[in-house]
């Protein structure tokens, strides 16, 4: 596909770096990533293309936290505090969920 149109686009400072990295993890420019995220909402949908991103911006956090803690902490110690924090977002998780199918099934 031909990219022959340039847009201008402003974020703030959190959003680019986000977009910067994300881009360099790819192993392609900023203009590139974000037409690529464009051609994605061409076919998945804005909502599934974010979700995609959250998802990864999650998983990157995750790793990250957990390497700093098993630097700090060791590996077992991490390991313990991982399963119980699943646990925690487990039941956190089917809390929230519940409250939203009773929200909606009231409207």
């Amino acid at each position: 596909m031909v990219r022959d149109h340039l847009i201008n686009v402003a974020v703030n400072a959190f959003s680019f770096a986000r977009v910067t990295l994300r881009a360099e993890e790819s192993g392609t420019t900023v203009s590139a990533y974000v037409a690529d995220m464009i051609e994605r909402d061409e076919t998945q949908g804005l909502a599934d293309a974010l979700a995609t991103e959250q998802l990864e911006l999650q998983v990157f956090t995750a790793m990250l936290v957990r390497t700093v803690l098993a630097g700090a902490r060791g590996e077992q110690e991490v390991l313990m505090l991982t399963e119980r924090a699943k646990a925690k977002a487990s039941e956190q998780t089917r809390a929230i969920l519940a409250d939203l199918r009773a929200s909606g099934s009231r409207g």
